[in-house]
């Protein structure tokens, strides 16, 4: 990536602070995976017994979280409803798009440096799964991604060769909780079981509030386990019954005064002969096949199972519409309304994330390579405005103007989500038979005749009109209002950058006009004066 002319000088300063850095933040603290001490037990939720649960809890209580983010993962893995509905809100954040907004009153230099930055940014490798790790504190209450910061002229995130991630997403389990030097709900990084204090801008933290509490206990699983629990049971047992559903009993007989060992002899052949169809006892023995009844059902168990993950979908979407239509009370207008509940979601997530992308990887990439001083550094920001109906908004332009309302061009491009043009894009315009065939050398004419003529329906006034100077002093404004902000841009922009007092005024005065605007605005300032005039008369 190319340096920006402008922090040329700053490429001495950069260069002193490398080897410190490099030194801080140049060797990677957390473990590689094979000799990681806290390992998965894929056993220890098949059914999760409360109790199990509610001492994982007590201990993440008092700091040690190892147990409980472990049940955490597990949870998700094994039940397809939590990650499904779990990755329609996590998928709802990382699918906005994303831009550097410049601090306020940012000179042509910052918007510049911005832009330089927002390039920076966007070069990280696989930043987009690096925010979607990010909303994996949605669930978990809090997220760690080590920053795998590379040292040279620009100061970046990028993979190392042992194929760390330049953001690298790091388990929850190998972190505990806890007052450290003298501050409280502190993280600190469990190496080889031992906690460690954290490398400051080495990690990526991001800690998210589903609901209000310490770091352990704000995480939505904390919810979502309970169910899954309950819902487990209910799994468990309508298994158990599909297993044996049909089956006939199989009941073994014995007489009387013989010793264990060979009743459990006759066990065994009438376990053996469900499984083998086949099997041998004594003669002093038998066993008896006694037809099952099959009336038995697994409706009971499908409906408590459908009842927790209802209650599951409540607690991660806030609602159950857009996720488990049933056809019977899934109506448009309710399914509206749960949308609206989502994208309010949306934006919570949004506005906890947007913070920690700013402070702690926004900042830090734009100080350590001097593109802004500390109270400049512009903002990350994801584009969450929703898609307006244009036609209805193109309506009330129409209307708001036609009353006489001052509507500011710039913000009627942004709410129609319709980008002003450049200076030398080429302008759609109407077509009419005018110049529908006319050669493109006369191009310029035709559309200079219709602006004149699109200046003076604007200047026409409705029969109801009263006031005619006020009403057309209005409309004069208006249209004047464009080649005003234009001059006035160019002025602020010539003062911002002056030295002085004295370089600004030279500037201003040697300031090269557009005699194309001047001329376009001379114009627009007669014919107003002339419509005024014949109204007037009239």
């Amino acid at each position: 990536m190319m340096i920006n002319p402008l922090r040329a000088p700053l490429r001495a300063t950069l260069s002193k602070i490398s080897r410190a850095l490099h030194g801080a933040l140049g060797t990677p603290q957390s473990e590689p995976r094979a000799v990681s001490a806290n390992a998965l037990n894929y056993a220890s939720v098949n059914v999760l017994d409360p109790s199990v649960l509610a001492r994982a809890f007590a201990a993440a209580d008092q700091g040690q979280i190892t147990d409980q983010a472990a049940l955490f993962e597990l949870i998700e893995e094994q039940d397809a409803h939590i990650f499904g509905e779990l990755a329609k809100r996590r998928r709802s954040v990382t699918g906005l798009g994303w831009q550097l907004e410049p601090p306020k009153d940012a000179t042509q230099t910052e918007l510049d440096r911005t832009e330089e930055l927002e390039d920076m940014l966007r070069a990280i490798p696989r930043f987009e799964d690096a925010q979607y790790d990010l909303t994996d504190a949605i669930g978990k209450g809090f997220v760690a991604l080590e920053i795998n910061w590379t040292p040279g002229d620009v100061w970046l995130p990028k993979p190392g060769e042992d194929g760390r991630q330049a953001l690298q997403w790091v388990p929850q389990r190998m972190f505990q909780v806890g007052d450290f030097d003298g501050r409280t709900n502190t993280l600190r990084y469990l190496k080889q079981g031992l906690p460690e204090a954290l490398i400051p801008g080495r990690w990526l933290i991001h800690e998210h509030r589903a609901k209000s509490g310490y770091i352990e206990s704000s995480a939505l699983f904390r919810v979502l386990a309970w169910t899954y629990a309950y819902k487990a049971y209910n799994v468990r047992d309508m298994q158990r019954f599909l297993e044996i559903y049909g089956l006939p009993l199989r009941l073994g007989k014995y007489p009387a005064g013989i010793d264990e060992k060979e009743r459990n002899t006759l066990l065994r052949a009438v376990r053996g002969i469900g499984n083998d169809g086949a099997g041998i006892v004594p003669s002093t023995m038998s066993i008896d096949f006694i037809q099952a009844q099959k009336t038995g059902t697994v409706d009971d168990f499908l409906n408590a199972v459908a009842y927790w993950e209802k209650k599951q979908s409540i607690a991660i979407l806030g609602g159950t519409l857009t996720s488990q239509a049933d056809g019977k009370t899934s109506t448009n207008a309710l399914g509206t309304i749960h949308d609206k509940v989502r994208r309010e979601i949306m934006l919570h997530d949004v506005r906890q994330i947007e913070p920690t992308l700013n402070a702690q990887l926004v900042r830090p990439i734009a100080l350590i390579n001097g593109l802004f001083p500390e109270d400049r550094v512009p903002s990350f920001a994801y584009m969450t405005e929703e898609t307006i109906d244009q036609d209805k908004m193109v309506k009330v332009l129409k209307e708001a103007v036609s009353v006489g309302m001052e509507i500011d061009l710039d913000w009627a491009h942004k709410t129609m989500q319709i980008p002003r043009a450049a200076d030398d894009a080429t302008i759609l315009r109407i077509s009419s038979p005018l110049n529908s065939s006319t050669p493109e050398t006369d191009a310029g004419q035709n559309a200079a005749a219709r602006s004149n003529a699109t200046r003076r329906a604007a200047l026409a006034l409705e029969p109801e009109d009263s006031d005619i100077t006020a009403a057309y002093a209005s409309r004069l404004a208006t249209l004047c209002a464009p080649f005003e902000e234009q001059i006035v841009a160019q002025i602020a922009a010539i003062v911002s950058e002056a030295g002085g007092f004295d370089e600004a005024l030279e500037k201003i005065e040697a300031l090269k006009r557009d005699e194309t605007n001047y001329k376009a605005w001379a114009k627009t300032l007669a014919e107003g004066m002339t419509a005024a005039h014949l109204a007037g008369r009239a």
